[in-house]
């Protein structure tokens, strides 16, 4: 008891410092980077020009090249009419041509409203609507999926990117991968003829030499820049939009610098950007921030479960983020297909999982695939691969709240083995987090409540939507006014936040996810499973380990006992659903598992257990 009192007095010490220091470094932040974000990423890499800032398909592009690049993309938006205020619409893919549009926005002032193809049609013509109606950037294939809705806005000129803009003139080295799928290619020739507001990008470009005015902006760390989307795990068709300002980009940036992170420095590092650029966690987390820290940033416009294997071998990222679901499928594939029997990915380091809790069982899976992949050996030339997943996450609305590197690791830090818990996610020193009961008071350590956060990352608010805006801000009992995140959660006694599962619109006599948690303790049998309510019923979706192939029914049968017995005359009827090893689970358009589809399958598959 006098250790672990000792380490709680040290870690106590340790937060009280760390709060200090971040409130230097954010009045620094006020005093002395008040500005654009293009002007904040200039400074930041003004020393080493000649190095590479972006790769795409072998296209290696200099800061040098990158930074003239957004330039000439902020004076044709001038030509064009726009200026500081102005709000843009973009549903392009990660490719150079977004990091130059967002640096050019960025130069002149404006706002960036980045959408999805995958939004319902009457939806993106509001989107287009709302934004000032001069120009729409779009790439090619894109424009295909959403011409009637273009068609039904407003909008004066559109121009029309493609994936092959920046590929070398000698063509794509990595076409054995991307025939796979197929999508590496031109359709702009038959986007543009189709419409007399249509020009490429090139004709863009063009326009900005004949500007001659001042196109550079005066505006600071307040400034609304950019309008991204949530991810569609509940709401696909219609995600809120969440205006972020400047200073969510630049305060991320500056709490990842090695000196404030306490981490390995990232200028060598080579980050992968795949996930849809209308989710916040590409543009801040990826874009953003892999430009902050002078990383490489390796641009994947291809976003598909089935090829994020292949998109690491062409990028070969120190550092990738992606979502639990796109490593679990490719632990699988890597394990369990002769495919990947060989395959070896030295040159990953720090493979983040984000936007999505992470369970042990598949944590002990995507850590079995990363030890016989080598991964991380290239930069720690041991014997043995020391890499393991990592994570990181919040919400949208926060721009990011946790950042835990190697949690497999920590775990075996002698203060967990003391504590006897799990490592939680462990808040930037830039957030403050609280657990709140239903009361508003603080929830004691371990004590089940309500995440909620305060950053200077959080989001300004929704566009047009104050009730929801309104709904987002919470107070505690003492008049404290927090974001809420809308999940279950607890904090243990070092600080790490454990997240349990999203607080239901409705009551329930056992939040559904103690019920995903008791099943999830058979971690022989049990790989994955979701429990949701559909049709009136209780759906607990199973996946089991790949190596059960039989007795699934006996096995269920002990797992509802197990049920019954804990959470007694309280525990409703369970449907059951098992989704076979290949299946898995539906996917959101931004890569994580999608209650609403589980929602909408119904119970026809079920088993009804006697």
């Amino acid at each position: 008891m006098k250790l672990t009192k000792q380490m709680d007095d040290s870690t106590n010490k340790r937060k009280a410092k760390g709060k200090d220091d971040i409130v230097h470094i954010l009045a620094d932040l006020q005093e002395n980077h008040n500005h654009t974000w293009y002007k904040e990423l200039y400074e930041r890499n003004c020393k080493w020009l000649d190095d590479i800032a972006l790769f795409y398909r072998g296209n290696h592009i200099s800061y040098d090249t990158m930074f003239k690049n957004m330039e000439k993309y902020a004076r044709a938006l001038r030509v064009l009419g726009l200026h500081e205020g102005c709000e843009i619409p973009i549903c392009l893919s990660n490719t150079p041509e977004l990091v130059y549009l967002l640096g050019a926005i960025s130069i002149i002032g404006a706002k960036a409203n980045i959408f999805g193809t995958d939004f319902d049609h009457e939806y993106i013509v509001d989107i287009i609507n709302s934004c000032d109606h001069t120009v729409l950037f779009i790439v090619d294939h894109a424009y295909l999926l959403l011409e009637d809705a273009i068609h039904a806005s407003n909008i004066q000129k559109i121009v029309i990117t493609s994936l092959v803009d920046s590929l070398l003139a000698s063509g794509n080295p990595f076409e054995q991968y991307d025939k796979k799928h197929g999508q590496i290619k031109e359709v702009r020739l038959q986007c543009i003829g189709r419409d007399k507001r249509n020009i490429n990008i090139d004709e863009f470009v063009a326009l900005g030499a004949t500007c001659e005015e001042k196109v550079m902006s005066d505006s600071g760390l307040d400034h609304e820049f950019i309008i991204t989307y949530t991810s569609g795990s509940t709401n696909t068709t219609r995600p809120k939009a969440i205006v972020h300002t400047t200073r969510s980009l630049i305060t991320i940036g500056r709490c990842h610098d090695p000196e404030i992170q306490k981490t390995a420095s990232m200028k060598d590092f080579t980050v992968q950007a795949h996930i849809p650029v209308h989710s916040n966690t590409d543009i801040i987390s990826s874009i953003s921030d892999a430009l902050m820290q002078g990383s490489k940033l390796a641009l994947e416009p291809i976003y598909d479960k089935d090829f994020f294997i292949d998109s690491l071998l062409i990028n070969q990222p120190t550092y990738v983020l992606a979502t639990r679901s796109f490593w679990v499928n490719a632990a699988k594939k890597i394990l369990f297909t002769k495919e990947y029997q060989d395959l070896r990915l030295p040159f990953m380091m720090i493979p983040f999982s984000v936007g999505e809790p992470l369970e042990l069982n598949e944590e002990k899976l995507i850590n079995r695939c990363l030890h016989k992949v080598k991964a991380g050996t290239n930069q720690i030339p041991l014997p043995f691969s020391v890499v393991t997943i990592s994570v990181a996450g919040g919400d949208c609305e926060h721009g990011g709240i946790f950042w835990v590197v190697f949690r497999a690791l920590q775990n075996k830090k002698f203060s967990n083995l003391v504590h006897k818990h799990e490592q939680g996610l462990m808040p930037f020193g830039m957030v403050e987090v609280a657990i709140l009961d239903e009361k508003g008071n603080r929830c004691k350590p371990y004590q089940l409540g309500r995440l909620v956060a305060n950053s200077p990352c959080t989001m300004k608010g929704y566009k047009n939507n104050p009730d929801a805006t309104a709904a987002f801000f919470m107070k505690d009992v003492t008049g404290k006014v927090w974001g809420d995140c809308n999940v279950y959660s607890y904090m243990d006694k070092m600080g790490g936040i454990h997240i349990k599962g999203r607080i239901p619109d409705r009551s329930e006599s056992i939040p559904l996810f103690q019920i995903a948690d008791k099943i999830l303790e058979d971690r022989k049998h049990i790989l994955s499973c979701e429990v949701v309510a559909s049709e009136g019923r209780i759906v607990a979706h199973v996946e089991f380990q790949p190596n059960v192939t039989s007795h699934q029914r006996e096995i269920l049968v002990k797992l509802k006992t197990k049920c019954d017995r804990t959470f007694g005359q309280d525990m409703p009827e369970i449907l059951w659903r098992i989704r076979s090893f290949e299946e898995g689970f539906p996917l959101s358009g931004c890569g994580k598992r999608s209650a609403k589809a589980l929602v909408a399958e119904g119970t026809s598959n079920c088993i009804k257990l006697s």
